[in-house]
């Protein structure tokens, strides 16, 4: 039996891009993961229930289980809550990194006619889209311009599609009320990085998380220079070597907070045009 692997969830309606290098740089350092086809939550596929996408995931978890000793998740923007909603429905899932985990849309880039689109959807309005705007979730504007470009030519991008469903949000919401009800039931590992600058969420969805689960290790990471999708931005290594650490930290039972830092230095990333 093999010794771990971590399972990584995009963001809501993405296709991976927006997990940078993290695939590649955890396989790199000697960590196997897995990025799931999940039907009716990424790009390229019918919006469907928040619940399937779950049911799709434990069954993904239930047929690695015999494969491996220990199942770790890590997401970034929805796929951090959509890992939380697993966790508060297992008690095998040993680690969990959440990168920008969204409770709810209140960061300072969201339209402040957002609520309504809420009320369009409950009133049965619904064949309409939401656009994405700018900055994306990015602080860099080397990058947030590349962005621009591809939604300009309507592809997938580095933050995802350039257009969001109705249906998408509307089930996004109930997943970020489900798991906000249910953080208590959490008691895997945990590691959120959040930018308090963050466009996307406030710094109220990491603290929620941060009081309310009963992981016996809660590690929070603070960024000052990005935005919301912290694996692409200005301090995508700092982030990236930040869930290395604390992957092998678990894995080795070292999860001491004095010795953290100890014996572990960071790794390079591969070189790219920002």
């Amino acid at each position: 039996m093999k010794q771990s692997i971590t399972i990584l969830l995009p963001g809501l309606n993405g296709g991976g891009l927006e997990l940078g290098q993290l695939p590649n740089f955890l396989n790199a350092n000697g960590f196997e993961t897995l990025t799931p086809e999940i039907k009716g939550y990424l790009y390229g596929s019918p919006p469907d229930i928040y619940q399937t996408w779950i049911s799709q995931l434990h069954h993904t978890i239930d047929e690695l289980k015999g494969q491996y000793k220990t199942i770790n998740l890590a997401g970034i923007s929805m796929g951090s809550t959509l890992a939380l909603a697993l966790a508060s429905q297992r008690t095998d899932i040993s680690s969990i990194a959440l990168l920008s985990p969204v409770l709810r849309y209140d960061g300072w880039s969201v339209p402040w006619y957002r609520f309504l689109l809420d009320i369009a959807y409950k009133l049965g309005v619904r064949d309409w889209k939401y656009s994405e705007r700018e900055p994306f979730g990015i602080k860099n504007p080397d990058l947030r311009r590349r962005v621009r470009d591809k939604f300009k030519a309507n592809e997938l991008s580095e933050v995802g599609a350039p257009h969001i469903t109705a249906r998408h949000l509307h089930e996004a919401q109930g997943l970020m009320s489900y798991v906000t009800k249910n953080l208590e039931s959490i008691i895997s590992r945990l590691l959120i990085v959040q930018s308090v600058e963050d466009d996307t969420c406030t710094v109220w969805s990491a603290e929620k998380i941060l009081a309310n689960t009963k992981s016996d290790l809660r590690r929070m990471i603070w960024l000052g220079n990005s935005y919301h999708i912290v694996t692409i931005d200005n301090e995508r290594e700092v982030v990236l070597n930040e869930v290395l650490r604390f992957l092998a930290r678990a894995a080795g039972g070292n999860l001491g907070i004095e010795s953290y830092y100890s014996d572990m230095s960071s790794k390079p990333l591969r070189n790219r045009v920002a």
